[in-house]
């Protein structure tokens, strides 16, 4: 049985597979509940393809976060707060 390879490559192929089986699928499997069956299985594999792949992309922009995750909107710095003479500002220390 040949081996079917779910590598970056098959994301081009998964469409053509689409529009193929919509095209000729009816006329090749002689069911319609086969022919849509089929086709609602590619369509569900490209759409969790392209969201594999959406999250790689979302991570190499952002790798603080990650896809699906909610972020932190804290208005609390995330870094060292430096005041205008050059010393570290400590959150229980105020400004004046």
């Amino acid at each position: 049985m040949p081996q079917i390879i779910w590598s970056g490559q098959t994301g081009c192929l998964l469409p053509l597979l689409i529009i193929l089986n919509l095209l000729f699928g009816r006329a090749v499997f002689n069911s319609t509940y086969l022919w849509l069956g089929i086709e609602a299985a590619l369509i569900l594999i490209f759409i969790i393809k392209m969201r594999i792949f959406m999250r790689k992309i979302l991570q190499q922009l952002n790798p603080g976060s990650s896809f699906g995750q909610s972020h932190d909107r804290s208005n609390k710095p995330h870094g060292k707060v430096i005041d205008v003479e050059g010393e570290v500002v400590e959150d229980k220390k105020k400004l004046e």
